[in-house]
């Protein structure tokens, strides 16, 4: 199932349509996938089409969050950004100097979820684990 088929049903199981807004959202976040603000979005997609303003980009960020089809991610700084949300999961690394973020696979939690967890009786459903320091060209600075 392609993604645009996938998040068509998940609008539809939620009683929304996919409008031409929230087309060019998940358009831009599948042809330049990455992390990106609010403020981001608007601007790439503004350059599509001059109509649209930055609350309806926002509310169908937080809506497309909501749904699941958007992830939301809140960092360190304080400024949240939004990535299409894909299958599995991925943590990320913060460069505190410029705000670059890039995906990591690795998962520490992994092993902390078969072990200390299970001896809780504690199940967990998600976990948020970000690394922070200085990208190359940041601590060259």
């Amino acid at each position: 199932m392609s993604n645009t088929s996938w998040i068509e049903n998940k609008l539809k199981e939620n009683g929304c349509k996919l409008t031409e807004q929230r087309r060019l959202i998940i358009k831009f976040f599948e042809a330049e996938p990455g992390h990106y603000t609010a403020q981001e979005v608007f601007e790439k997609v503004k350059g599509i089409c001059s109509k649209i303003n930055f609350s309806t980009i926002y509310r169908n960020l937080e809506l497309l969050c909501n749904m699941g089809i958007i992830k939301k991610l809140d960092i360190e700084s304080g400024i949240s950004h939004y990535e299409l949300n894909k299958p599995g999961h991925h943590h990320h690394v913060v460069c505190k100097g410029c705000g670059d973020m890039k995906e990591i696979d690795i998962c520490p939690c992994e092993t902390i979820a078969n072990k200390e967890l299970k001896a809780m009786g504690f199940q967990a459903t998600e976990h948020k684990f970000e690394i922070y320091g200085y990208c190359r060209n940041c601590s060259k600075k």
